[in-house]
């Protein structure tokens, strides 16, 4: 066997073993900063989860490769840049990182990572998807919406029961949808970007990050420096 052939066989087997499928970080908006010529920056990172591995540690020497001076005083910076790592765990079942990412700067996390009621307290797309694929399912989320919020725009749980009883084995005959064994992994950040104006008050910006990988087998220690890199790269780019 060739050396090349050998080289691609390997590659193969490699790529065939991995267990990421695929990883990303999906964000609730922008921040755009006008253009200036300050470069001075203070840098305030926290990490209250449970995975104190996930803190993106090295931000300040990203922004130093950027051209920005990290001071210790915030008085002296033009920018101050606060991130909190709020959040790591696996994922509830159904729910996607696009809807934790919705809830928005500060909102809270549901056990599971399910999201609160800054997101409508339910992800009715990931619900009505998950209800499509059930026999006699077929409901999208905007027929969930109406079937499931009262008239007070909060959620009937007894018509979330029917629908789900309807769907999942409620009457003779129907199977369970197939459960895939992927499980993603999410890490959510909140983001403040504050600058000191010259005149006027401060601006401030808002973000929030959510970084996940999907993989076969839940594997933490594998999907840390993937979020991590992730939050790095995202918090820094406004700079």
């Amino acid at each position: 066997m060739s050396r090349a052939l050998s080289l691609f066989v390997g590659l193969l087997m490699l790529t065939g073993c991995s267990n990421v499928l695929r990883s990303g970080l999906v964000n609730d908006g922008s921040i755009l900063l006008p253009p200036s010529a300050a470069r001075t920056i203070y840098v305030q990172i926290r990490n209250t989860s449970e995975n104190q591995t996930a803190t993106p540690t090295d931000i300040p020497s990203r922004l130093k490769a950027k051209g920005y001076q990290v001071v210790a005083d915030p008085m002296e910076a033009a920018y101050w840049l606060q991130t909190q790592v709020t959040y790591c765990h696996k994922a509830g079942e159904g729910v996607r990182p696009e809807a934790v990412a919705k809830a928005g700067f500060g909102a809270g996390i549901g056990s599971g990572g399910t999201p609160l009621a800054n997101a409508g307290g339910f992800d009715m797309d990931a619900m009505g998807g998950m209800f499509a694929g059930m026999p006699g399912g077929g409901l999208n989320a905007q027929a969930m919406r109406a079937m499931a919020m009262g008239g007070g725009g909060m959620p009937d749980m007894n018509a979330m029961m029917r629908m789900a009883m309807n769907g999942r084995g409620g009457y003779p005959g129907m199977a369970p949808p197939p459960q895939s064994d992927d499980v993603i992994y999410l890490c959510v950040a909140d983001v403040l970007v504050t600058e000191q104006a010259k005149t006027g008050p401060p601006r401030t910006y808002k973000m929030r990050s959510v970084a996940h990988v999907l993989q076969k087998h839940l594997n933490i220690e594998e999907a840390t420096p993937i979020v991590r890199d992730k939050f790095s790269a995202s918090i820094t780019g406004p700079f």
